[in-house]
Order: structure tokens, then C-alpha cells, then sequence
């Protein structure tokens, strides 16, 4: 069942939050009615208006055009999972290429302090409110946790930050940049707040709002980001035992429109048909505005050529690859003799592929309205489709060759791979409702298993990572050796996220600058050259028949631009100038 919130977020823009600067400029707004705080934050309604303002956010990350194409889905594409259609969107490229300035623009910037404004309004507000007093301190809780989480993604997204804990009325101050180190103890103590006052679970009807264990796994994750590894192991644990968390038996149940809320989910964002369907590039605010997400169509292949019931409304925009080294990984451990498919199952809800290509003991199948691969993969990334792959332009990923035959592999995890009428995010509500999960049990484990392994106890390392392996497929490991340990529960981690938005985070902070520079230019020197074919035109012309492939590969990501600073975002260059006390990062200067 979707969450009762909704109700309250289509008409947030009835909700008086008179929403100043957190960091004093984009943040500078007036409400457009005449309440004020005083008059607004008086009953349990209106609290309850307050607290669906403090969630919406997070839907940024994944509404209309502009926040699903510019929200931190898609600069994951710096990291090695994944692999960035060329040249899309001139901003978001220059990010992924690393040519990107402090006046480049960066939505994240934006959402994430938005967050912490209305969480501050509501922590600041809200106890002047006439309700239950401990329904109200669960209520508090929830801010606590959603601001603990967006303090966590200013530490990861962009290392210092502006810090504040009051409305800017209460605090009319100018704030300078604030240390890595005092943002992530922010975000520790409102997490330690959140976790005392949540409830352990909650009614089906609540479905999507944070709970204890919610802020107990982001404060264990944030923990290890601090290096306070027995601290980290000891939350984590809190959460593996009495809190009803598990793996799903089946992967793909993590990513389907029918199986949200399940045993695996620790956090997802819920997304309903809701609201006015056509509101395609909305915002996700606004008295009647759409509740579903546009997630599936910016990872979608492109549908043509009819097939199945006539159902398909369309294709989407595949703005993102899975990278060849994300595939080769995949392919390096076949599953043993007599299993039901030749590789590791979480390959076939990654991605999109003809298994028979490959003499896999598993058959072939169809997608969306029975699409077959070899149709999707035409239309959706050769030359005489959409090009997606960019042939056209000279390039293409450079997926391995598998026993002699071309490795064709597109993006399949995030698309409603299940739904007849496609993965457009326009006139289908039904390929528009799944809910995004922000955080998994599976990463539970992992983070367990590093904590483990940084406190001397390999051997539970080695069992976190073997309940993972075991799920998809893959016989158990006994490793003994805490590097050989840590290289298995880097490349699990790989297989496991691939296209989630947490391999970029891992690795800035596995990695000093030079050993993480070294890693991504090898493994982002992953595209093929191609040139085209001339031929005549039968008229004495000449006209491209085709495109062969030159045997060389390159790095068209621009790895070789990759500078220390390019590890986190800068602050945006129009935040820098409205505040007389900002700075830019030094290293942005």
C-alpha cells in the first residue's frame, strides 16, 4: 500500500513554511500566502503539512525532466558502474568529464540544503504545536533523520558545506563553510536523535516514512565515514538481529513495482499514480501535481517496431549505460556446472542481453510488451536507431567479446522491464510507480563487513559477504586474508549497486586521489573507436554504408582531466557570491 503522506505533499503549495536561505541565497524565499509561523504551526494538521514539506525533497532526486536528469543519478556516472551516453546535456557532461566549474550548476546543491531548511522549520516549529506530546516527539524524530541524512550527503556529495540548525530568522547570521568533519558529526548526532525517538516499525498505511532502523543503518554508514569502526560494527548490528531486515530470495524483487516495502527495504521513496498524469516534468508540488516518478524513463531503451499485445506507449531516453568493466566483472565467475543460468543472477536485473548469444543455460527472453533484445537493442543504440552508443559519432562501449561473439549488453535495472505499455514517463502512469530505494539490507551487510574487517573480525566479514553471494547465485568463499577479504567485498559491492548511486561514494573514500585516479583511468579506458565505411551513391558520390570497428580503445570520459578536487562537487559559484562569509573550497578557488 503507497503512504498515507501523499495526501499532505500535492499541496504543498499551501504550506506556509515562509522558507528562508540555509545557505543564504536560492533558499530566500516568501511564502505566497499570508500565514506565518505563528499562525501555521498551531495543530496536528498543519504539523503533519510540515512534515510531508520536510520528505518532498527527496523526491528531487527523481521528478521531471530537470531533477531526474540533473539529481545525483546521473553524476554516479563518474564511478566505474556505469557508463554516460556522450555528450548528453552540456552542464551534466561537463560534471561527468571533469571540465565542470563552480559555475557549472549542480541541482544537488539545491535539494539537499532545501531539505535542511524545512527539517530546521519543522525542529524549530513544530513543539509550538497543540497535539499529543509523544506523537509529536516521533514526529521529531523523522526531521531529525531526514536532515541527519541530507548533512550526510553534503559530507559525500561535496565534503564541506554551510551548516545550520535554525531557520534563518532564528538565525539571521551569514555562515561560513563549515569542516568535513563538523558536517558529519551533525549528521551523527541527528541520526542519534532520530534513533531515540522513531518507532521500530511501522503500519502499512505509513509505508515509506523513516523508522529506527532507518536511522540506525545511516548513522552505522555514517560511522564508518568517520572512521569509528567499532561504533559502526555495534549500530549495524543493532539492525541484523530483532528488526525483521533480510535479503530477498530473489534480487529482482528489489527493483519491481510489486514487491516495495519488503524485508530488504530499509528506506525507499514511495511513488504512486497520483495526482495529474500529464504533469509529466512537474516538480512534484502544487495542489494537483503527479506522485509517480520519471526514473524508468531516463533509463529506458528506446520501443519500436510493435510487438506483443500493441500495448507499448513508448520507450524512454537511455541516458545511461552499464560500463564494459561493470560486465566484465559480471561475466569473471561463471555459476557452477548445472545451474539455472551461466552467470551471476544479478546480471539478468542489471541488464538487458540475448543469453543465447552466449550458450547460456538459461532461455531466452522478452521485454515490455515482448519485445525481443535484439529489436531494443537496435532501436535503441546502433546507428540506424537512436544511437545510443554514439557509433555515429566514433565510439561505442567497449563490452567484452564473450566465446567469440560482440558483448551486447544495454541498462535493464531501474526500467519497468514488466509493463506492456513501455517505460515512457508520458500517457503511461503504470511505468511511472516504482518506488526508488535509497537504502537496502544488502548494504547493511556490506557496511557490516567492512566494519568487521576494520576491527580484526574477518570471519564475519566473510559471512556478510557470503549471504550476498550465495543470493545471487554463486558458491560461498573462504577467505582468510583481510586484503583478499576487502577486494571481495569491493567487487560484490559493484555487482550488487551497479546504477544505485553508492559505487562513486565507496570509492572516494576507499581511495587517496592517486591510487582512485590510476583505478578509473584503466577502467574507464573503455571506449571502441570506430570509422565509418564510404561507398558510392550511384551517382558518383560518395555516402557511409556502415562502420567499422579501428581496434582501438580510449578513454572519452576525460580521466586524464581527473583532479583531486573533481572527488566532490564545488559549492555552487552563485551561493559563494551571496554570502559575504562563504568561500569557495580551497581547492575550487
Amino acid at each position: 500500500m503507497k503512504m498515507n503522506i501523499k495526501k499532505y505533499i500535492v499541496s504543498l503549495a499551501l504550506v506556509p513554511m515562509l522558507m528562508t536561505s540555509c545557505s543564504d541565497s536560492f533558499l530566500n524565499e516568501v511564502n505566497p500566502n499570508n500565514q506565518t509561523p505563528s499562525t501555521f504551526w498551531v495543530n496536528e494538521t498543519n504539523v503533519m503539512k510540515g512534515l510531508s514539506a520536510a520528505y518532498n525533497p527527496i523526491r528531487r532526486m527523481s521528478w521531471g525532466y530537470y531533477g531526474g536528469y540533473e539529481g545525483i543519478l546521473h553524476y554516479q556516472m563518474r564511478a566505474d558502474d556505469m557508463y554516460p551516453t556522450r555528450g548528453e546535456e552540456a552542464g551534466i557532461w561537463e560534471t561527468l568529464a571533469f571540465t565542470n566549474t563552480p559555475n557549472t550548476g549542480n541541482g544537488c546543491w539545491e535539494y539537499i540544503y532545501k531539505g535542511i531548511q524545512l527539517a530546521n522549520e519543522f525542529l524549530y516549529r513544530a513543539p509550538n504545536a497543540e497535539m499529543d506530546k509523544a506523537k509529536l516527539d516521533q514526529l521529531l524524530g523523522e526531521a531529525y533523520c531526514l536532515r541527519g541524512f541530507w548533512y550526510f550527503r553534503v559530507r559525500t556529495d561535496f565534503n564541506e558545506g554551510v551548516l545550520r540548525t535554525l531557520p534563518q530568522d532564528a538565525d539571521p547570521e551569514a555562515h561560513p563553510l563549515s569542516t568535513p568533519e563538523a558536517i558529519l558529526d551533525q549528521a551523527i548526532a541527528d541520526l542519534k536523535e532520530a534513533k531515540s525517538r522513531l518507532p521500530k516499525t511501522r503500519p502499512t498505511d505509513e509505508a515509506g516514512r523513516v523508522t529506527q532502523g532507518t536511522a540506525i543503518a545511516l548513522l552505522g554508514k555514517a560511522y564508518l565515514w568517520k572512521g569509528d569502526y567499532a561504533a559502526a560494527k555495534a549500530e549495524l548490528e543493532t539492525i541484523m538481529n530483532g528488526y525483521g531486515y533480510d535479503l530477498m530470495a530473489n534480487y529482482e524483487d528489489n527493483f519491481r513495482d510489486d514487491t516495495e516495502f519488503n524485508q530488504e527495504s530499509v528506506w525507499e521513496i514511495n511513488f504512486e499514480a497520483f495526482g495529474d498524469s500529464g504533469d509529466a516534468w512537474g516538480s512534484s508540488t502544487g495542489d494537483n501535481a503527479f506522485m509517480g516518478n520519471v526514473i524508468g524513463h531516463y533509463f529506458g531503451p528506446t520501443l519500436k517496431g510493435g510487438a506483443g499485445t500493441g500495448l507499448n506507449q513508448g520507450g524512454g531516453w537511455y541516458k545511461m549505460h552499464p560500463s564494459p568493466f561493470l560486465v566484465k566483472q559480471f561475466i569473471a565467475e561463471p555459476r557452477p556446472s548445472g545451474s539455472d543460468s551461466k552467470w551471476d543472477k544479478r546480471l539478468y536485473t542489471t541488464c538487458f542481453f540475448k543469453y543465447s548469444d552466449y550458450n547460456d543455460t538459461k532461455a531466452d527472453e522478452t521485454f515490455f510488451d515482448s519485445f525481443p533484445f535484439d529489436s531494443i537493442y537496435k532501436y535503441t543504440v546502433l546507428p540506424e536507431g537512436d544511437d545510443k552508443y554514439r557509433i555515429k559519432s566514433g565510439m561505442s562501449p567497449a563490452y567484452p567479446d564473450i566465446e567469440g561473439k560482440e558483448g551486447r549488453f544495454l541498462m535493464k535495472k531501474h526500467t519497468p522491464w514488466w509493463n506492456k505499455a513501455g517505460c515512457t514517463m508520458y500517457s503511461n502512469n503504470a511505468g511511472r510507480i516504482t518506488n526508488y530505494r535509497i537504502m537496502r539490507f544488502a548494504e547493511v551487510l556490506f557496511l557490516h563487513a567492512e566494519a568487521c574487517l576494520e576491527t580484526g573480525d574477518n570471519a564475519s566479514a566473510m559471512r556478510d559477504i557470503n549471504r550476498i553471494r550465495v543470493r545471487a547465485g554463486l558458491p560461498e568463499k573462504q577467505l582468510g586474508d583481510k586484503g583478499a577479504i576487502m577486494e571481495e567485498l569491493r567487487n560484490q559491492k559493484l555487482l550488487e549497486f551497479a546504477g544505485e548511486n553508492v559505487r562513486w561514494d565507496d570509492m572516494i573514500r576507499w581511495y587517496g586521489f592517486d591510487e582512485l585516479k590510476s583505478i578509473m583511468q584503466a577502467r574507464k579506458t573503455d571506449t571502441k573507436v570506430w570509422e565509418p565505411i564510404w561507398g558510392s551513391d550511384g551517382s558518383g558520390g560518395q555516402v557511409i554504408t556502415g562502420y567499422r570497428f579501428t581496434g582501438e580503445i580510449v578513454d572519452t570520459q576525460n580521466f586524464s582531466n581527473f583532479q583531486k578536487k573533481h572527488m566532490y562537487f564545488p559549492i555552487p559559484q552563485s551561493e559563494v557570491d551571496a554570502n559575504l562569509n562563504l568561500d569557495q573550497k580551497t581547492d575550487w578557488q
